[in-house]
This record gives structure tokens, sequence and C-alpha cells, in this order.
């Protein structure tokens, strides 16, 4: 059986191979829920992966020149991780699941933020800070896309 993880990534990293990432899923009493209480806890770590992602690409990271660097765009993927993987208690609910590499066959789907929010998200943290672009991109839904279409996707986002 697999463990539903969410990857906070980025479309730079996903372009190329993802290897020694961090995943969120429901812990394994999450995991043992069933139904509408199954579901809530998936999207709970969802959601939690986005945050994580939006805090790391709003990061305010400079250059060894001084300069800021232009935040990527975020991207969670979903992904089937091996029972087997490591994990670590994260906050009451959730872990954190170690993958050493992902086997894109594992994964089920792709989710981003939709451009205009990202632009918006874009110009607040220019504008203001970090945490007005990620309260922005938390109050938004993120699109769903399926793993066939990871292709068109990167192409798309070019």
């Amino acid at each position: 059986m697999a463990i539903r993880c969410y990857i906070p990534t980025t479309l730079t990293a996903l372009r190329s191979t993802l290897i020694d990432v961090r995943a969120v899923a429901p812990d394994a009493q999450g995991r043992s829920l069933r139904g509408e209480e199954f579901e809530s806890a998936e999207f709970d770590a969802m959601c939690i992966a986005a945050a994580l992602a939006a805090s790391a690409v709003f990061a305010p990271a400079e250059a060894e020149t001084g300069t800021e660097a232009a935040p990527e765009r975020r991207v969670i993927v979903a992904y089937d991780a091996p029972e087997s993987s490591p994990a670590a208690p994260l906050t009451e609910g959730f872990e954190l699941i170690t993958l050493a590499d992902v086997d894109m066959v594992r994964i089920a789907s792709f989710h981003l933020d939709e451009d205009a929010v990202w632009d918006e998200a874009v110009q607040l943290a220019e504008d203001t800070d970090s945490s007005a672009a990620e309260d922005h991109l938390g109050a938004s839904d993120l699109l769903w896309y399926d793993s066939s279409e990871l292709e068109q996707l990167l192409g798309d986002q070019a």
C-alpha cells in the first residue's frame, strides 16, 4: 500500500529530477480514516505542503551578489510514496515523508496557482512583503493537473 503525500516544490525543480525531497502526509491515524474524514486529512496535508512551498519561494533569499532572486512558481505534487518511506512527525496529525528520489510513474497529479493569482502574489511580495504574498496564495485554490499533463504543463509555463 502506498502513502499519498504532497511534495512542495517549484516548476524549475520539477523540470529536473526530484531527489532528496520532503512531502507532507496524514500520519498513520489520519491514513486509517475513511470517507469525508480521510478526504479532509488529505486536503489538509496538501494545504500544509502548499503553505511550505509558498514560504520557500517567497523566503528572502539573496544571491552572493547581493541581489534578490525572483520567486519560482510553486507546485504541489501528489505522490504515492512507498509505505516503507522514512517519516517523522511534522505537526499534530501529519508527518514529513523523506523521499530519496521521486519515481514519476507514482505521481498522481500536480497542483499550481492560477496565472493571475501567482502574478498578484509576486507583485504583493515586491510591494509589501512575503507574508502578504503567502496569505494571498493561501486564500486561493490550486488548479489540478493530471500526471499525464506534465509535459504540456511545463511547456505552457516556460
